[in-house]
């Protein structure tokens, strides 16, 4: 029997579950980077850790956001 104090885990939760730093991006980030490097005429680098590929992601974002603006 489940406790009535155990929060069940749902997907919506699975973004905000600690990551590590140093292992490969995940498929939802490579997939994300391959769209953004696309549109910024980017290289996209598959090497990148999960850390890199969010603070590219974020670079990526605010270059794309500032061209789009002008």
């Amino acid at each position: 029997m489940i406790p009535p104090t155990a929060k069940p885990i749902l997907a919506d939760d699975a973004g905000n579950l600690p990551q590590d730093s140093d292992s490969p991006m995940t498929g939802d980030q490579a997939d994300l980077l391959q769209v953004l490097c696309g549109e910024a005429s980017e290289p996209f680098d598959a090497s990148l850790t999960q850390s890199q590929a969010l603070a590219r992601i974020e670079e990526l974002r605010g270059h794309l956001n500032t061209d789009l603006n002008l």
